[in-house]
């Protein structure tokens, strides 16, 4: 599935219309087998689009162009909620004031471990944050 953004005009309007149709298809189970999902927009509720991915179990592939997911929040539950994910692309918000703690480190670890690819887009001032969940 590839979600574009084609929205000119009352784009909050038109993006809260697709996250609402998205979110029935995903209540009725048309995700369910879902491999792959690229969606090309920012969109102004993450937690919404959040639960419509995590309703995907057999998700694999994932690319969030122009959506900024939040670390310690969104990325752990996409994690659990999709345990066949090995190709994530994605920006992250808020790293410089970001401050985990040993368990959300512990819960990111195993999930991007098992990444085959990773690509990721970030605002960083340190790399210690980085260098603690991935080793």
């Amino acid at each position: 599935m590839i979600l574009n953004r084609s929205l000119k005009g009352r784009w909050h309007y038109l993006a809260n219309s697709r996250l609402f149709i998205l979110e029935r298809l995903a209540a009725r189970g048309f995700f369910k087998n879902n491999r792959q999902m690229i969606v090309s927009s920012s969109w102004p509720c993450i937690p919404r689009l959040c639960r419509i991915l995590c309703s995907m179990a057999d998700l694999e592939t994932l690319n969030l162009l122009h959506w900024k997911l939040r670390l310690t929040q969104d990325v752990p539950q996409l994690f659990r909620s999709c345990p066949k994910l090995t190709e994530l692309h994605l920006k992250i918000d808020g790293w410089q004031r970001l401050k985990m703690n040993e368990e959300i480190k512990n819960e990111l670890r195993p999930g991007f471990q098992r990444l085959r690819l990773f690509e990721l887009e970030w605002e960083i001032n340190s790399l210690t944050v980085v260098e603690e969940i991935f080793t």
